[in-house]
């Protein structure tokens, strides 16, 4: 467990530090148009780690999660237990039928 903690926050702490570097040489109008692509990708890794907490069964819609959401969907498969219903502390009950 104390590995996973120290994995998830030298990830955190690896992707903090590359957003900077790159936004450190943007313009407000790049990052004005990029907004859209960026939510995207927040919605793509939260879909995912619910889709894997809940131990969803579509395979296509996980691949398309996975797909637009990587490389944060990586974190996802190392931090989110499959079918555990929690979600990076966040707790996730499936629907009763």
């Amino acid at each position: 467990m104390f590995k996973r903690a120290v994995l998830l926050l030298c990830c955190i702490a690896g992707v903090l530090l590359l957003a900077a570097f790159i936004q450190a040489d943007r313009s407000g109008i790049d990052t004005a148009r990029d907004t859209g692509v960026s939510g995207l990708w927040v919605l793509a890794n939260i879909s995912f780690a619910g889709m894997r907490a809940q131990n969803h069964q579509s395979i296509f819609w996980r691949t398309v999660a996975a797909i637009v959401g990587f490389p944060g969907t990586i974190l996802s498969l190392i931090c989110v237990v499959e079918g555990s219903e929690r979600a990076y502390g966040i707790s996730i009950p499936k629907r009763l039928p």
